[in-house]
């Protein structure tokens, strides 16, 4: 039976030759689920994100498909071989990772419960995700590596519950680097951070709208500046950085009223009631209108920082590791405190350190091994990895 024509959401906007790519993988959908099957050692479900990816004969085309092999699609630029091997890989991921049982499984509360929870939406309907990055123990937090990537897959998870696939097709993160120093990230966040990385971008293309960095020390804007310079204008597009003085308003802005009450603005927080803990939401309960009261400390203002970025792009690299990992030794902290004071306001958008006597200009690989750890923890566009590979 041919498919009836049904009425598009916003999400279900394609151009004329996204269409024909989305058709094309559309037809493969079996071959691609047996595929999935045969490398798998466990069963592999047929449904993605909740929407069948085979779905019984009907009477209208289910045009959520289309949303999720699109977002395969764009994360493999537009390259239907690999859009196809990578849709394999994340049905037998998902099989032998186990994630459909996921969302019942329990984690300690005394270990995940202020770390990251799911609260609200943006003003466009998006599910909100928070992850707090100050004052952890890395080793209790990070240390049982496979614990914590599956409490991370279960929050991610919660949150593509959350989209329908028809309006509302991606997730908002705010990244809270309260409490974060130089000096924050040792082996187990590193070794945490580049494992979620590479899960995230391999199995969840394309689910991020935006991500908002905030209360970020100024040390970080110019670490995100000199980073912005090979980012690809789209990855860009999807990254704010502000500082904790204009945090609240930036939220504001970009969410709306849906925030929990530790970025509300004073003024707004004097008749909210009490809210539960975030370990309440880690435990299974999504929090709307709910997160834990944390006491606002005052700051210097430091504005809103943006990336800006020269062209060209000399290559791409993987956005997901962005604000700077532990400094390992003295020489290390000292070129770290050398380029934040190189550029004393708060966008140095044409910060270039000089190179010491007799070493060569860093190279981009050299300046990710320099700031690995900014912990964007979900690659928004997976073709932007490995360079100089």
């Amino acid at each position: 039976m041919a498919d009836a024509q049904v009425k598009a959401g916003k999400a279900q906007q394609f151009s004329e030759s996204e269409s024909k790519l989305i058709a094309e993988l559309r037809v493969q959908l079996p071959e691609i689920l047996q595929d999935a099957e045969k490398a798998s050692e466990k069963p592999v479900s047929k449904a993605l994100w909740g929407v069948e990816l085979l779905p019984a004969e009907a009477t209208e085309r289910d045009l959520r498909i289309d949303v999720i092999l699109a977002k395969f699609i764009r994360a493999r630029n537009n390259d239907l071989k690999l859009a196809r091997e990578m849709l394999v890989n994340t049905l037998k991921w998902r099989a032998e990772f186990g994630v459909e049982g996921i969302l019942q499984e329990e984690f300690p509360k005394d270990v995940f419960g202020n770390v990251g929870y799911l609260y609200g939406h943006d003003n466009d309907g998006r599910p909100v995700t928070y992850n707090f990055y100050g004052g952890l123990d890395n080793k209790k937090v990070f240390g049982d590596l496979d614990q914590f990537l599956r409490w991370r897959v279960q929050l991610h998870e919660r949150g593509m519950q959350q989209l329908d696939f028809v309006d509302v097709a991606d997730m908002v993160q705010v990244h809270d680097y309260e409490g974060v120093g130089l000096l924050s990230y040792d082996k187990f966040a590193r070794a945490a951070s580049k494992a979620t990385v590479q899960l995230m971008s391999d199995n969840y293309p394309e689910t991020l709208a935006t991500k908002i960095f905030a209360n970020v020390p100024g040390w970080g804007e110019t670490i995100f500046n000199i980073i912005g310079r090979w980012l690809s204008d789209e990855t860009k597009k999807k990254f704010v950085v502000v500082s904790k003085a204009t945090a609240p308003s930036a939220l504001a802005q970009r969410i709306g009223n849906d925030i929990p009450e530790k970025f509300r603005a004073k003024s707004e927080t004097a008749d909210k009631a009490p809210e539960p803990t975030a370990a309440d939401s880690e435990a299974g309960l999504d929090t709307d209108n709910n997160a834990t009261k944390t006491k606002t400390e005052d700051a210097s203002a430091q504005g809103t920082a943006t990336l800006s970025a020269p062209a060209p792009e000399p290559a791409h690299i993987d956005a997901a590791e962005a604000l700077p990992k532990p400094t390992d030794t003295a020489k290390e902290q000292q070129s770290a405190a050398a380029v934040a004071d190189s550029q004393p306001g708060p966008e140095p958008a044409t910060v270039t350190a000089a190179p010491e006597a007799g070493v060569a200009p860093a190279e981009p690989n050299d300046i990710i091994s320099e700031t690995a750890g900014m912990r964007l923890d979900d690659c928004t566009d997976p073709k932007e990895e490995n360079i100089g590979k």
